[in-house]
């Protein structure tokens, strides 16, 4: 690792360090709901591409874009490492930087329950800096219909990358929550309620564009479920 990169990161791991004590987490966020408020009073950007907007519209129908961010990042940004990324958008630090990822119960059958409790597909919101647990997917998806079904009729991987753009509406790397194509039920890892500042960062619709928003704000407003369903990524 050369020296700059180094120093980046030390910076990175600073900054994080700062901002996992309660009373700085708490000034950040005021920060950070504050700028959300002065930047929603202004008209979406003309340059955004519609997807973006799409989003933008999404958020103010769940009435939740006063809270809400947009971060226009560079075409190279996926080349970055985390922490690079992290510092770009000013986010607390990597744990914070967040995907949705659809998912496909490959044992799936015609649905006897509830949309939430027998669906094809989820979409599940996980950190960068985390791994999707398959299988405590499948436990917690079997439970919400009461355990019913028996366990083979569970079994959970990533969904065809054309099937889950034509399920959200959006490309690989811009995949939002905000506004889908289709009511796909949304699952946020556990782990992401643990965030200090309670902040976190995911697709904004087009690759080149970031949403960032309080956790609970999301939750209230979308009612998602949250679960364990992730664990983190380990190094060899």
């Amino acid at each position: 690792m050369d020296k700059p990169t180094e120093t980046l990161l030390q910076i990175g791991r600073d900054i994080s360090q700062l901002l996992a004590s309660s009373h700085t987490s708490s000034l950040y966020t005021l920060f950070f709901i504050d700028q959300a408020a002065r930047e929603s009073s202004e008209s979406p950007h003309a340059s955004w591409p519609k997807v973006v907007t799409r989003v933008y519209n999404g958020l103010r129908a769940l009435d939740i874009q006063q809270h809400a961010r947009i971060y226009h990042v560079d075409p190279t940004y996926y080349s970055w490492p985390l922490y690079e990324r992290a510092l770009c958008m000013k986010a607390p630090s990597p744990a914070h930087l967040c995907k949705l990822v659809v998912l496909e119960n490959k044992h799936w059958r015609t649905p006897t329950e509830t949309h939430k409790s027998n669906a094809q597909y989820y979409a599940v919101l996980v950190q960068y800096v985390q791994t999707i647990d398959t299988k405590a997917l499948a436990v917690y998806v079997r439970a919400l219909g009461g355990n019913k079904m028996a366990s083979r009729h569970f079994k959970f991987r990533l969904a065809d990358p054309q099937v889950s753009k034509e399920l959200t509406g959006y490309d690989k790397n811009g995949v939002s929550p905000v506004a889908m194509t289709h009511n796909v039920p949304v699952i946020m890892s556990t782990s992401i309620t643990q965030l200090q500042p309670p902040v976190f960062w995911l697709g904004a619709g087009h690759v080149d564009y970031k949403l960032a928003l309080p956790v609970q704000t999301f939750i209230d407003a979308t009612q998602c479920m949250v679960a364990p369903v992730s664990q983190p990524v380990t190094s060899d």
